[in-house]
C-alpha cells in the first residue's frame, strides 16, 4: 500500500475537525475550557472532574496572601463532550489533595460529589 493510499484511507475517516485530531491540553496551559460556575453553586451535585490547574493567580488568593488558588474543570457525565464543561475556583486544602491523588493514580476522570460544612468545600 503506498503512502497515497493509506493517507486516502486515513482521510475517509477523518471529518476535518480538530476534535477527531485528540490533541491533548497543554500541561503548561494556566487555563481550562467551560463556563465558569461557583462552587457554592454545586454543593450536593454529582458531577465528572476532569482536570485541574494548582495555584492560580486570582484576587481572593492575593487577598489572602497565597499563591493561588485551584481551578477545576467538570463536566456533568463522563462522555459529556468539552462543550458542556464547567469550570470552578477553589481554594479548599481537601479538595486539592483528593485531585492529586487523582492524578498520582492516573485516574481521570472521577465521579465526586461537592459538600460542604460552613466554609469548608470538599469532595465525596
Amino acid at each position: 500500500m503506498t503512502n497515497n493510499t493509506m493517507n486516502n484511507e486515513n482521510m475517509e475517516h477523518d471529518d476535518g475537525s480538530l476534535a477527531f485530531l485528540n490533541i491533548p491540553r497543554d500541561t503548561n496551559s494556566r487555563s481550562l475550557k467551560g463556563d465558569e460556575v461557583k462552587q457554592s453553586k454545586i454543593v450536593n451535585t454529582s458531577f465528572w472532574v476532569f482536570d485541574f490547574i494548582e495555584d492560580v493567580p486570582t484576587r481572593f488568593s492575593k487577598a489572602k496572601g497565597t499563591s493561588g488558588q485551584t481551578l477545576v474543570q467538570i463536566r456533568p457525565d463522563r462522555n459529556s463532550p468539552e462543550s458542556e464543561a464547567q469550570k470552578f475556583f477553589t481554594g479548599s486544602s481537601d479538595i486539592l489533595y483528593v485531585l492529586q491523588k487523582i492524578k498520582e493514580l492516573n485516574k481521570f476522570p472521577r465521579r465526586v460529589t461537592m459538600r460542604s460544612e460552613g466554609n469548608r468545600f470538599y469532595f465525596e
